[in-house]
This record gives C-alpha cells, structure tokens and sequence, in this order.
C-alpha cells in the first residue's frame, strides 16, 4: 500500500501538469480557429451559412441590396468618385495665369518623387495603391505628351538611386532615416537636359513629404541643416534648374503637412502655379490631371495655415518631447524594452502652452489685435507671416457674395444664414461658402482665464456647379449652442458670455475677419491687409451672461462640468502660464524643466518606468 501510494503521488503531479498544459493549448487553439475561421473553412470546403426555404412567403429576406450589378460596375463607381473628391479637393493656391494648360502643351516631370507619388499615410493608414495610375499615366489619359527619357531617368536609370526616406510601409525609423534624397542636379545626364527642349512648355514639379504611424515627421534641422517642411538644396537646385529651361513651372505639393512657402514668391525658382494635392489615393492622380488640363475648376479650401516659418506658431515652442529631468531609462521595465527596442512613452512630456491658439486662431486673433491696438500685442506682421490662411483656394473662375441675411430661429435654438453666390468669371465652378462668427472677448473672460479666437469656423457649404452668370443662395444653418465657451474657473461649464457676437461670411478666415473689422469701423489704414465688406456681417447681441442654458448636455441630459482638473501642472506644484491675448508677449510658451513626481505618478504616469522609488507595472498598461 505505501508503494501503491508513492507511485500515485508522482502521477497526480504530471496529471496536473498535462491537463494545464492542454487547457493552455485549447485557449490558444480555440483563439487561432476563430480568427482565421475564414480561412479554415475555405481550405476545408465548408459552408458557412446556408438558405432555408421559408415555405412560399414572398417576405423580401434580402437586408443588404446590392447597388451595381457586378463588381467591375463597382469599381468604376468607386474610381468616379475618387477622381471626383480629388479633383474638388485639391486646393489651388497660385496660379499667374499658367493654368489651366492645353494639352498641346508638352510636360516633363520633375523630381524623384513624381514617380514615387505619395498615395496614401502609413501604419494603418496604409492602403493598396499597387494598381493606381502613375502621374505620367493620369496625365497622358487626359491628353497630355510627358517626356519619356527624364521618365525613365527617375523610374529606372541614375535618378532611381535616390528614394525618399522613410519611406511607405516604414515602420519604427530612425530620425536619422529622415531625409528627401532629391535627385542632385549633377547627375542629370547630357540625354535628359536634352530632352528638356523638345518637352520645355511645362514643368511639373512635384515636392513629396510622407508622414503618419510610426513615421513622425521631424521637424527641425536635420542632415543637410534645412528643415523637413523647407526645400533641400537639391530640390532649390531642380527648381532653378526648372525656371531656366522651361516657359512654365508648375508645383504639386504632394504632403498632408504644411509646407513653408517662402519659395512660392522667390523669383530664383519662378514658380507660374501651385496645387496643393495631399496623398492621391488610388485614383486622385486622374482628378490631379483633370485640373491641370481645365477639365475641373478647382474648388478645394486649405484646412491649415500656411505659413513663410512655421517656426511662428507658438505650438512650435518646446514640440519635442523632453525627458523628466529624474528619468532614468536604465529603470524601463525590460519587457517594454525588449519589445520595442528603444524607450518611449511616459519618460517624457510636451508642455501645450499654446492653449486655445493653434493654426488659424493664433494668426487671425493676433491679427485682430494688431489692428485694433491692443497692448501688449508685441511685433507681429501678419502679412509677413501667412502666406495662404485657413479656407483659402483659388479657382479658375470668380464669385461675388450678395442678398447675405441671417435670422435667429427661437424655435431651433440656431441661425439661418444665408447667402447669394453669382459667377462672375468666364467658365464654370463651385464655390465653398464658409461661415465664421466672432465672440466678444469681455473682462469676464479676462478675469476668469476664458480666450477667444477672433473669428472661427461654424459652417460651410459648397455650391452646384455654377455657370458663368447663374447664381445659387445657400443657406447654412448653425446652431446657437456653437456661440458658447467653456469658463473652467467660475462657472465650471458652458456659458455665453454678454456683448456683442458677429456672423460672416468670406472667402476664406482672413477675408471673414476683416468683413468682420470693417463692421467695427476699421479699414486699411489701421493696418488691415485689405478693406472689409460690413454688408457680409450679421451683429447678434445676448444681454447677459447666461450660465444656465449650455450647462447640460443636449444629447443625455447630463450636467457638464469640470472632469479633469488634475491635468493642470498647478496640481503638481508647477507654474504653467497659458497663452493669453490679454498679453501676448508676457505669456508667450517657454521652454519648461519638469521633474516627475510621486503624485504624477500615482495620478497615471505608471507604465514603465522608476521615479523616486515607485516602480511601475506592465500589468497597468
């Protein structure tokens, strides 16, 4: 009995052991069969579903109709609209007359990158492009002749060695990877410059940046001492080298970040036109040439601002992440090391000191200020600093505004806007309509720590296409609710505020505000960049400062109040002044030394690593 018991006693244990080790591979196994059940049953010829006659009812059992009739229909669907949002979307921002081209004359592509189109983001913004037209083939499609040797050149011959970097599908790159690797203009060989002549009506130059998931966008010096958002040597060099051989220069500005744009206007590169493009997509191209050759009127709208030194945007004041001042990667969890291969994550911080003030609600609302002399407004030239504002795009015909009018729905709680838009040019287009309104920037707001843009977006519409001479009235709704502000040191809610609000249209955000100014009485000779049209505003009055009405959520009913007061550096000891228009200069970002705390990190900062004792955990990730 004492054997027979010895002898159990070592199964048990084994038994134990196996019965884990199965249960593990069964939640495993269990997890693989389901995600890849497609592709199982696929393999094992198994059907999924199947259809059970439901005994002669005529009931419609079909809930997802299909809209085309077979997939080729489809996909042609699907390319229309694609050219059709790209063509809309893009945004032309000068033109001297070059464009629209006629396709008699012929064009040469210029740099590397017109054969390496940026098409799409990357990590998951990563799409299947392989398919897509190439700019020489979108163009040809649309009648044009492209030169085939400098095609070539950079396809497959000496220009080929030079590929941007990172480049599509990049995934953790090294800052030092970042570069444009433009094609120097010493290797263009005698056979290409020579092509230039029997191709020298156009210029297509096309300046690529890439950026997304994994892939940040550096911006600062790098390599060669010039900035990512700036043109390198080589590609001043091919500019140049495009002013001197071609009658017209034409720029695609292949990127989802805003370039700086100084060299627009730098005679050296004699650029006749520019389109913005983004990434293309699968078919944009097609939509690119349509605008190129007249087909399409451009009647895209910029959604940043575009600036000569980005460097001017106060959210450019500490953009790099900087360590805690205590941090010590030695500490990093290993596991979290091992994994990614280099540290990251909560070691270090970015201090947003800009507050309210990013893209164009800094360069507007400094621009108002200016003109209406506010103190403390500092040096600031607006035209010195913003090449294109936020809305802004050209088109190949013109629109004028008439008939504005807007009404005060009490029933709705909102405005009706409305607007006459008359083409006035010689060819057909669409016009984007934009609506901005203006909030009064009271001593209450002053006192309480509350910042108003001086003009901001609340809506906006595009037009049908207009012939030369029709017109079309739009009306854009916006709701009241869109006038309040968040007062996070009083109220603690949404207020609206006492004094006087003004709705405006424009052309784009500047053209707004200065309707805007010119409804206060001021004009050009208070330093505004162009006189205003008052007829274009609407002066809305609220008595007294309501804190009651916006104070509960609309959409459940809830009240609404401060959530997240511990995010403030005050909580923490530090002091972190927010940029103020009550003082622009004194309240202007600075770089800040942070050290890490204990109640930091208690308060979140947990993941990873070490800081006066307190380790973190994986487990809290």
């Amino acid at each position: 009995m004492a054997n027979k018991k010895k002898k159990g006693g070592k199964l048990w244990p084994i038994l134990t052991v196996v019965f884990a080790i199965l249960t593990v591979v069964s939640i495993v196994g269990t997890n693989i069969a389901l995600s890849a059940s497609q592709a199982i049953n696929i393999f094992l010829k198994i059907d999924t579903y199947k259809i059970v006659d439901n005994g002669g009812d005529d009931e419609d059992t079909e809930y997802f109709k299909l809209d085309y009739d077979s997939v080729e229909e489809l996909e042609a669907a699907g390319q229309a609209v694609s050219e059709q949002l790209h063509a809309e979307g893009s945004v032309l921002l000068m033109n001297n007359g070059a464009l629209p081209l006629d396709t008699s004359e012929k064009i040469s592509t210029l740099s590397h990158s017109s054969v390496d189109v940026v098409t799409c983001g990357t990590g998951s913004a990563d799409i299947d492009t392989s398919t897509a037209p190439t700019l020489k083939e979108a163009l040809e499609s649309r009648g044009f002749s492209v030169n085939p040797t400098l095609w070539d050149f950079y396809k497959t011959g000496a220009g080929s060695e030079f590929v941007r970097a990172p480049g599509k599908g990049t995934t953790m790159s090294d800052r030092n990877a970042w570069h444009i690797n433009e094609v120097p203009a010493s290797a263009y060989t005698a056979e290409v410059k020579s092509s230039f002549a029997e191709y020298g009506d156009v210029a297509v130059v096309t300046l690529s940046r890439i950026s997304g998931e994994c892939v940040d966008l550096e911006y600062g010096e790098y390599l060669d001492g010039t900035n990512v958002l700036d043109l390198t040597p080589e590609e001043q060099d091919m500019l140049k080298m495009a002013n001197e051989n071609f009658d017209k220069v034409i720029v695609l500005l292949n990127s989802t970040n805003a370039m700086e744009c100084e060299f627009l206007t730098d005679p050296a590169y004699g650029v006749d036109a520019c389109l913005w493009i983004g990434y293309t997509g699968e078919w944009g191209l097609n939509g690119v040439a349509d605008i190129l050759a007249g087909n399409v009127s451009p009647s895209g709208r910029l959604v940043d601002t575009y600036c000569y030194d980005n460097t001017t945007n106060p959210a450019m004041v500490g953009i790099y992440a900087d360590a805690y001042t205590n941090y010590d990667p030695e500490d990093a969890d290993h596991w979290f090391t091992v994994m990614n291969g280099m540290l990251d994550g909560n070691g270090f911080y970015i201090a947003y000191q800009e507050g309210i003030y990013v893209g164009y609600r800094y360069y507007e609302t400094r621009y108002e200020d200016v003109v209406m002399g506010t103190a403390n407004v500092g040096d600031y030239n607006y035209a010195e600093t913003v090449a294109y504002p936020f809305g802004y795009g050209l088109s190949y015909t013109s629109f004028e505004y008439s008939d504005f009018a807007t009404e005060y729905d009490k029933a709705t709680d909102s405005f009706n806007v409305t607007v006459k838009v008359t083409n006035t040019g010689s060819v057909e287009g669409k016009e984007v309509v934009q609506v901005y309104f203006q909030s009064p920037y009271t001593d209450y707001d002053k006192q309480n720590g509350i910042e108003k843009a001086s003009i901001e977006l609340c809506g906006f519409d595009k037009t049908d296409i207009l012939a030369p001479g029709a017109s079309e009235t739009v009306t854009i709704n916006v709701p009241r609710e869109e006038l309040a502000c968040y007062d996070e040191n009083n109220a603690k809610t949404y207020i609206l505020d006492a004094g006087d609000y003004y709705f405006a249209v424009g052309h784009d955000a500047h053209d707004a505000l200065n309707n805007v100014l010119a409804a206060k009485g001021y004009t050009t000779a208070n330093g505004m960049t162009a006189d205003g049209n008052a007829a274009m505003t609407y002066l809305y009055n609220v008595a007294e400062l309501d804190i009651e009405t916006y104070s509960v959520s609309s959409a459940t009913g809830a009240e609404i109040t401060n959530q997240f007061d511990n995010t403030d550096l005050s909580t923490y000891g530090y002091e972190m002044t927010f940029l103020s228009r009550s003082d622009w200069t004194g309240t202007w970002p600075k770089d800040l030394t942070l050290e890490a705390t204990d109640q930091m990190f208690e308060d979140g900062l947990k993941i990873y690593q070490t800081y006066d004792g307190v380790e973190g955990s994986t487990a809290e990730m």
